[in-house]
């Protein structure tokens, strides 16, 4: 290959790097301002602000707002039913694999506070309304986590760790405590990501109370 064409090789890969940069830095900004104000509330002025971008250089890599708010979504739901994925597919019991969930959701929550504080102002603090409130892929990647709950369940069931009970109502019950446990703590963190729930009611509590409505409990 000759050296002009290797020239202009690197220059398109830093490009394209580049690029990734910053629409990851784009979408980084929109998430920040949707979770302060809401998707009506926020304007592209705003977020290209936040960004320092210019608001027509936002059209450069998104078509909008709509799209700005559902490559968010999509951003961080993908991520999320990754989490959930890691923790099924890993070795170990059902009970091992429910706790690695525990942990990583919590992980991934906590880093990505801001997505969490979006979500809750989507679907009003309802996990009920999540399919009435959001648009059908973010809500078909969470159908897709519930599924990949239940499927721990299952294995726990069947194994007899877990209680006698269907595993796709548990894996909605999991999810139920799982995200009143991040509310209770994102809400209450401070601007260096601390919570006051950590010493009222550590994760290893939480670990515990999971323990306690999803295992089954010992005979005699």
């Amino acid at each position: 290959m000759s050296p002009v064409r290797d020239a202009a090789g690197l220059r398109a890969q830093r490009r394209r790097q580049h690029d990734s940069l910053s629409r990851e830095h784009i979408l980084d900004a929109a998430e920040h301002v949707f979770a302060r104000q809401g998707f009506h509330e926020a304007t592209l002025k705003e977020i290209a602000q936040r960004a320092e971008f210019s608001v027509g250089a936002l059209y450069g890599f998104f078509d909008g707002k709509d799209d700005l708010f559902t490559k968010v979504m999509e951003r961080r739901g993908s991520a999320i039913v990754e989490v959930i994925e890691r923790a099924v597919a890993q070795g170990g019991s059902a009970t091992e694999k429910l706790h690695a969930l525990v942990d990583g959701q919590f992980a991934y929550f906590r880093e990505h506070h801001r997505f969490y504080l979006l979500l809750q102002r989507t679907i009003g603090f309802s996990w009920l309304n999540f399919s009435a409130r959001i648009d059908e892929a973010s809500f078909e990647r969470y159908r897709k986590a519930i599924a990949l709950e239940a499927k721990i369940f299952a294995e726990g069931v069947a194994s007899g760790e877990f209680r006698a009970a269907d595993p796709e109502t548990m894996g909605e019950l999991f999810s139920g405590i799982m995200q009143a446990y991040l509310a209770h703590w994102i809400l209450r963190m401070d601007e260096r990501g601390n919570s006051p729930v950590t010493g009222a009611f550590p994760l290893e509590e939480l670990h515990a109370f999971v323990d306690r409505a999803f295992l089954r409990e010992p005979v005699g």
